[in-house]
Formats: structure tokens, sequence, C-alpha cells
């Protein structure tokens, strides 16, 4: 028996009725990134206030502009999904050198000092040379891995970034010390809406293979129950790659080696 006009109808619309779903949940989930930052800036500022920490000045100063740059992913957040509904306006942002060790200080700069049991720290060389990507995309791939490190050790446990060069390029990890993936599990862990947890949308990781390989480089898990889960970029240096020969504009964030220069 054939399917009636009626019937096509109906499932069209059941598909896109499914797919502005999923378009939702990854809004939702994009945006709930850059308020963890907001939220942990907030709360070193307020604790700097209450201690009245002789340096809160300068905290403040430095909180307040992380503050403004998360504010400023939003809006770029906002953007790319606009974009998305009106592909014609799609316009991807070149890649451009990135200096790790300034995102990772930034980021342990707020992670560091927020509320919770969890150690966050991390060991970047001053002199790794800078990889082929885009800063915000970075931040928004370590908010990702630094968020799944955290929930994964539960109340305790250390979550450590890492980066060093390689014959490759450059190896930057996300290593934490909580309740590790099954073996069977471990192939899925990026694709889309698949979680451990029994909460979010399971977006995380299916997103930061997204953003790596829009860089040209690769990302893998490893894990062992019980002992941690390490995910591995592997990421392209700036001088391999033939965009190198165009320069960083003047006052580029890229040539920097710490936070507030």
């Amino acid at each position: 028996m054939g399917l009636s006009l009626e019937d096509v109808t109906d499932e069209l619309r059941s598909e896109r009725i499914l797919a502005w779903g999923e378009m939702a949940q990854q809004v939702a989930h994009e945006v709930k990134n850059p308020l963890t930052p907001i939220k942990l800036a907030v709360q070193h500022i307020r604790r700097a206030w209450e201690d009245r920490h002789p340096d809160y000045d300068a905290i403040l100063d430095r909180n307040v502009g992380a503050i403004l740059g998360e504010i400023d992913r939003l809006a770029g957040i906002a953007r790319g999904f606009s974009r998305f509904a009106a592909p014609q306006a799609a316009g991807e942002a070149p890649v451009e050198p990135v200096q790790l060790q300034r995102v990772v200080e930034e980021l342990l700069a707020l992670y560091a000092h927020g509320d919770g049991t969890v150690r966050f720290s991390g060991s970047i060389p001053a002199d790794l040379p800078p990889v082929r990507a885009r800063e915000h995309e970075v931040k928004e791939v370590l908010v990702n891995l630094l968020e799944n490190a955290r929930a994964a050790t539960g109340e305790a446990g250390d979550v450590v970034m890492e980066a060093g060069e390689t014959a490759e390029g450059v190896e930057l990890k996300v290593r934490d010390t909580g309740s590790g993936i099954p073996p069977e599990l471990l192939p899925r862990v990026f694709e889309p809406h698949f979680s451990t947890r029994s909460t979010g949308a399971g977006l995380g990781l299916a997103i930061v293979r997204r953003l790596v390989e829009s860089w040209d480089g690769t990302v893998i898990a490893s894990s062992s129950p019980g002992q941690g889960t390490i995910i591995t970029m592997r990421l392209c240096r700036w001088g391999d790659h033939p965009d190198a020969a165009t320069p960083p504009s003047p006052g580029s964030r890229a040539g920097g080696t710490g936070v507030g220069e």
C-alpha cells in the first residue's frame, strides 16, 4: 500500500520537529558553557570582597574582564545560530595562531577560585609554539572538557590541563581522576546525544570534536574505570601551515604568554 500525501506531510512535520528539538538542545548546551566561567568569576569577586582581600582591585578588574569576554562569547554563539538559520550569511572565521598558555591560565584563574572541592591545575610551557585554532573556540572546548571532568570527579578529585610539543605538532590534554568510562562505551563518547550521565544533552564532546577537527586537529579519549579519563587533542603548529604566512593582526593576543598582558 502506497503512502498518501498526508502521510508524507506528517512524516516531514515529525522530522522537522525532531530537528528543531535537537537544535534547541544544542543552543541550551552552548549557552550554558559561558555561564559557568561568569558564575565562577562572580563567586571569586564575592569571596575576595568578603575576605577584604588586599588585592581586591586587581581581582575585580581581572574577573570583570573575564565576565565581559564570556558575554562576548554568548553574543558570538547567538550570531552563530543566527547564521545557521540563514546559511547564505554564514562565513566561518579564519583560524589564527593561539597561545595555549594564555587561554589555560585565564580559565585556571576562574576555576581555581570557584566553589567546590575539585582541584584544577595546569602545566603549559611558556615556549610552547602557537597552534592553529580559534581562541574563542579553544575556550569553548576547554570549558566543555573541564565541566565533564568536574562532573566525573564528583565531590573531590583533580583535573589537570597539560600540553607539550611533539614531532607532529602540539598535544593538549585534560586529565581527571574521576570514575572513568567503561571500555564498551568509550568508542561512543564523541557521538551526538551520547552521555554517561542521566542529565545533559550529550552534545559536549560532539561539539569538542567538531571544533577541533575544524582546526585540522584530532581528539581522542582514553579511560580506565575507577582511574579517570584523559582527553587528548592533537593540534597543528601555526608555523606548519600556509595560513602562517598571514601575520596576526596588530594587537593580536596570540603573541602573549600570560594573563593580563
